[in-house]
């Protein structure tokens, strides 16, 4: 508080006021610390312009759409203090230029930290009664989760075309990715289905209760995903049942890749590493056109058409291998780049007629992306008009930094 009366202090005083100046000591140095993601710091700039403008100085001014928020024009402290005392107990999100489905998400959040402390906090002895135990409980998802996620990944099963060399004697970079998502999914797998195995044995008394099967044991009871299989996964924020769920549906992919050659589109939320794909994807480019790599950045062309993965795998299933799916015929073919699904938004929507981007519906809180082409392009400059976003792995929008592959 005496920090910001001190900027004012030196800064207003004068006749005129340096609007860029106060935006950036208030959003570099007195909230710098707290703030740290790059993109946060462009967020919070923005919001701040709100509030640091000429615009400011207007009697009518408001601070939001409600209008409940602005300046009052009063000639003593006491005055000040009233329209203080009747502002709103809890702020909603307009007040710092979010979207109403933001307090959606905090309620959300704030009721996954209080379920799961609840959980942490529970007695683990099973109580007497007709109910299952808590070792029943176990096997039985144990029994659920062997039965769906394959063991394996099999490179040598995959279509011949995908080892294609060029006339230089180079595999196809996209190849190589696919071998690189093969071996990270096969030692997962391989985790996984070792683990239950040590799990089972360990709950019919074969074996000993490790700490590190008790963690895994404990987690299955509280639907989270172990730390043993988490540590070596792709990040995620789901619990057990949608990982599971969303883990086969992961190695369907890769497994459609292996058996009927590269996809039209690819679903780029099921890559282990999708860093690795779009370096592949820039280098293949590069090999084509003898390009340096260092010059080529993607180009994102909207296609408005929606891919659902699921559907997708579910069509395969009745599509013989070396016809093309359903939802195949209606995707253009690029001859530079890739086209990819499986993005989804945060807090805005894709307006297909119009092709902008809108805020989101109230009440839609993750909508789907439709295909995107990402076309490599040489010293590529995107224009001003156009919205520069970060793609995340997940909601967390924070984490281990990645490289780019």
């Amino acid at each position: 508080r005496e920090c910001a009366l001190l900027n004012l202090n030196l800064y207003c005083q004068e006749g005129k006021i340096p609007w860029d100046a106060l935006i950036y000591i208030t959003g570099e140095i007195t909230y710098g610390g707290r703030v740290t993601d790059t993109w946060d710091q462009r967020c919070l700039r923005t919001i701040l312009k709100r509030f640091f403008s000429p615009e400011t100085l207007e009697e009518d001014y408001k601070y939001s759409e409600s209008g409940i928020y602005f300046a009052p024009l009063a000639d003593s402290l006491q005055e000040f203090k009233d329209y203080i005392e009747n502002l709103p107990l809890m702020d909603d999100p307009e007040i710092f230029g979010m979207h109403e489905n933001a307090n959606l998400v905090f309620q959300y959040k704030e009721t996954n930290t209080l379920i799961n402390t609840i959980l942490e906090v529970q007695p683990r002895s099973s109580s007497g009664g007709e109910g299952k135990s808590n070792d029943e409980i176990v096997q039985e998802l144990v029994a659920s989760v062997q039965t769906r996620v394959p063991e394996t990944l099999e490179m040598e099963s995959a279509l011949e075309s995908l080892f294609v060399r060029d006339p230089q004697g180079r595999l196809n970079s996209l190849t190589t990715v696919l071998g690189q998502e093969v071996d990270r999914f096969n030692k997962l797998l391989k985790l996984i289905h070792t683990s239950l195995e040590t799990l089972n044995k360990a709950i019919a008394g074969f074996v000993v209760m490790s700490e590190e099967m008790e963690k895994v044991y404990n987690s299955f009871l509280n639907n989270q995903v172990p730390s043993l299989w988490s540590s070596t996964a792709y990040p995620s924020l789901k619990p057990l049942g949608s990982w599971v769920k969303d883990l086969i549906l992961r190695t369907a992919f890769v497994d459609l890749w292996l058996k009927r050659g590269q996809p039209k589109s690819f679903w780029i939320s099921g890559f282990f590493f999708p860093q690795g794909f779009l370096t592949g994807t820039l280098q293949n480019h590069a090999r084509k056109y003898n390009l340096p790599i260092d010059e080529l950045s993607f180009k994102y062309n909207m296609i408005p058409i929606y891919r659902d993965q699921a559907a997708v795998t579910e069509a395969a299933k009745t599509v013989q291998f070396g016809q093309e799916l359903p939802m195949d015929l209606e995707l253009p073919s690029p001859q530079d780049g890739v086209l990819v699904h499986g993005m989804f938004m945060d807090a805005s929507r894709w307006d297909n007629t119009e092709m902008v981007m809108e805020d989101a519906l109230p009440g839609q809180m993750n909508p789907m992306l439709p295909v995107v082409h990402f076309e490599p392009q040489q010293n590529y400059v995107p224009t001003p008009t156009l919205y520069h976003s970060p793609l995340y792995k997940t909601g967390a929008r924070a984490g281990t930094l990645s490289t780019t592959g």
